[in-house]
């Protein structure tokens, strides 16, 4: 009865409903940040070039041209994107089985495969957001013994990037404003783009309201005098225009976790300042699973072998116990190519 069922639940539909599920709209992290990408590899793989270029010498009529030398370093780094996944099993069999002993058509179970389909895609999704939050967090992702995983990708930001605010800016004596300004002069210092965004929560940014240098920047008073209530939002922004400081993007995405709890990929205390053209600083890459291989190889494939990367939901039932079950897999990782061009400051 099982495989009469599952007869007409097609491999080809199922992951082309999969691949329409769209990245939540607010998931900034994976939608703009480190921007999802898939690569026709298990393996990520990422190309740096340091190159030092001196400046050239005159010389003297009729002498010989100074021979310069070449300052070139190449780093590369590449390891093994790592799996992830879940696997449900479809609720309601029972009454699934008796309904179809009785003449009832298939399409209940259809229509619960299709919305665990669609949880799958969510699933996995979350999970990389909360990955590229755990790397912008401290420069390294990590899974410590995360379902019998143990990986660190450390993606060698400097210390300078990393900053902590001199005075907590929960403090309205900090002087928030300085220390952007000073972040911004690492950035430069080593060649890097201006930031064109800041992303940050919402109680970050609301701190910038009571601080004691944007009032006086706002109002234009001495230290001395310090004007005292708070600055509404488009006055913070206008001294932020003033100073040349990037916009500020409010991101406070919550995610549930096992346990039942949700975790936020930033803490709230992180203000991180990013380059204009992410698409040269990191990407969010997805992979080509071990599923996705079997469902494009063969002479009637289920998937196309360039659709290969990316998530993948199979199904399948077994009967010892009873069970139709749906898996979804990946293999993905957020990727840093050039680490030393943002900034991820604590600021509280």
């Amino acid at each position: 009865m099982l495989e009469t069922l599952l007869r007409d639940i097609n491999a080809t539909e199922i992951n082309a409903f999969a691949r329409a599920v769209q990245t939540p709209a607010d998931y900034a992290l994976t939608l703009s940040v480190m921007p999802e990408k898939t690569i026709n590899s298990v393996k990520f793989r990422t190309k740096r070039t340091e190159r030092r270029v001196n400046a050239a010498q005159y010389r003297a009529f009729d002498a010989q041209t100074k021979v310069a030398t070449r300052e070139a370093k190449r780093i590369v780094t590449e390891g093994m994107l790592p799996p992830l996944g879940q696997k449900y099993l479809v609720g309601e069999l029972e009454q699934i089985l008796l309904d179809t002993s009785r003449g009832a058509d298939a399409s209940e179970l259809v229509e619960l495969l299709y919305q665990d389909v669609a949880a799958h895609v969510q699933s996995i999704k979350s999970r990389l957001e909360l990955a590229v939050g755990d790397l912008l967090t401290d420069g390294k992702f990590t899974l410590a013994g995360e379902n019998g995983l143990t990986v660190e990708y450390d993606a060698g930001v400097p210390s300078a990037n990393m900053p902590t605010a001199a005075t907590a800016w929960t403090n309205p004596a900090a002087d928030a404003i300085a220390d952007e300004m000073a972040w911004i002069e690492v950035l430069r210092a080593s060649g890097a783009p201006l930031p064109s965004r800041v992303v940050t929560s919402y109680k970050a940014r609301a701190l910038l309201a009571a601080n004691d240098s944007y009032r006086r920047a706002f109002y234009g008073q001495p230290s001395a005098q310090t004007p005292t209530g708070v600055l509404a939002p488009n006055e913070v922004d206008a001294v932020r225009a003033r100073y040349n400081l990037p916009p500020i993007e409010v991101y406070d995405v919550q995610i549930p976790v096992d346990g039942g709890t949700n975790v936020r990929p930033i803490p709230e205390d992180r203000w991180l300042m990013l380059p204009p053209n992410p698409q040269q600083w990191g990407e969010t890459q997805y992979g080509v699973t071990a599923e996705s291989l079997v469902l494009s190889s063969g002479g009637n494939p289920a998937i196309e072998r360039q659709e290969a990367p990316g998530i993948v939901v199979t199904h399948g039932y077994t009967d010892d116990p009873v069970q139709v079950w749906t898996k979804g897999a990946a293999v993905a990782m957020p990727v840093l190519y050039v680490p030393d061009i943002h900034i991820t400051a604590k600021v509280f």
